[in-house]
C-alpha cells in the first residue's frame, strides 16, 4: 500500500493543495497527517476541510491541542496566532453546523496522540512526547536522548513537528533527504529508523517548496513541492492580528 505521510501544515492552503496534486498523480491509497493542520497560516478552515474529506488519518499536532486546551510554551507571537485561529473557527460568519463539525474534528484529533501499525509508529513529536519533543538534527549527537527514543518503537518511527526533514539511525546519524538519491530510501537496510517527515505549509529547512513522505512497502521517498508561497505571505500580511515574520520565513523556507 502507498501511504502520503504529511505533517505540519499550518493553515496553508496553497501549500496543501500542490500537496494533494502530487499525491494524487502518484496514486496513493491512504494519506496520514501528523499533526498542525492548523495555526500559523491564512486559511484554517479550508485546511480542515480538506482533512476532514481526504486524510485517513489525523494524529494530534500540539497546535491543535493548544486551541482546544493549553498553549504549553507559546510565545506572545505564537498566542496571537491561536487566538486568531480560534476565531476563525468560532465566526458567527460560519454555519452553526460547520463550527461544530470542525470543532468535534479535532476533539477526535485530541484522542489520537499516537498510531501503531504493525513495527510502525506514527506520532507528531516524538516516540518519547508524542505532541510535544522535537527532534532536530542537533539531538543525533545526544546518544542519551536517541537511546531513549530507540526504545520507545519496534522498528520505524515517524514524526513531524521540528519542520526539519531527515532520517535518524540508531546509532546517531543523522541524514537530509538531498544526499538521497532521488530523495529515496530502502527501509530494509536498517534495523531501526526515525523518519522526521518535515512540512508541507511551513518548511525549515532553507528550502520553501512543501515537504512530505510517500511510504511504499519498504520503500521510503521525501517528495518536495513548489507552491505559491508569496500568495500564501500576501495574505498573512492582510491579517493584522498576525506577526509578519509567519509571512517573512515562508519566503526562507525556515
Amino acid at each position: 500500500m502507498r501511504i502520503a505521510l504529511v505533517s505540519d501544515i499550518h493553515a496553508n492552503i496553497e501549500a496543501l493543495t500542490a500537496v494533494l496534486e502530487d499525491i494524487d498523480s502518484l496514486g496513493c491509497e491512504k494519506i496520514y497527517c501528523l499533526g498542525d493542520l492548523v495555526d500559523y497560516g491564512p486559511n484554517p478552515c479550508e485546511v480542515l476541510d480538506i482533512a476532514m474529506e481526504r486524510f485517513d488519518l489525523t494524529i494530534l499536532g500540539n497546535h491543535e491541542e493548544a486551541l482546544m486546551l493549553v498553549a504549553e510554551d507559546f510565545n506572545e507571537r505564537a498566542m496571537r496566532s491561536v487566538e486568531w485561529t480560534r476565531e476563525q473557527l468560532n465566526s458567527p460568519d460560519l454555519p452553526k453546523e460547520k463550527r461544530h463539525k470542525y470543532w468535534n474534528f479535532l476533539d477526535a484529533m485530541a484522542k489520537k496522540r499516537e498510531h501503531k501499525q504493525g513495527d510502525l509508529l506514527f506520532v507528531h513529536g516524538s516516540p518519547r512526547k508524542p505532541t510535544h519533543e522535537y527532534v532536530f538534527p542537533k539531538d543525533s549527537l545526544d546518544q542519551a536522548k536517541i537511546r531513549s527514543m530507540f526504545a520507545k518503537f519496534d522498528r520505524f518511527c515517524f514524526c513531524g513537528h521540528s519542520h526539519i526533514p531527515g532520517i535518524y539511525s540508531e546509532t546517531g546519524k543523522y541524514g537530509h533527504p538531498k544526499n538521497l538519491n532521488n530523495g529515496e530510501l530502502d527501509l530494509r537496510r536498517f534495523r531501526k529508523l526515525l523518519v522526521n517527515i518535515g512540512s508541507v505549509g511551513q518548511p525549515r529547512d532553507h528550502d520553501t517548496r512543501a515537504c512530505y513522505v510517500v511510504l511504499n512497502g519498504s520503500n521510503l521517498q521525501f517528495r518536495r513541492v513548489e507552491y505559491d508561497y508569496q500568495a500564501t505571505a500576501n495574505k498573512l500580511r492582510e491579517i493584522k492580528q498576525l506577526p509578519t515574520m509567519l509571512a517573512d520565513r515562508l519566503l526562507l523556507g525556515k
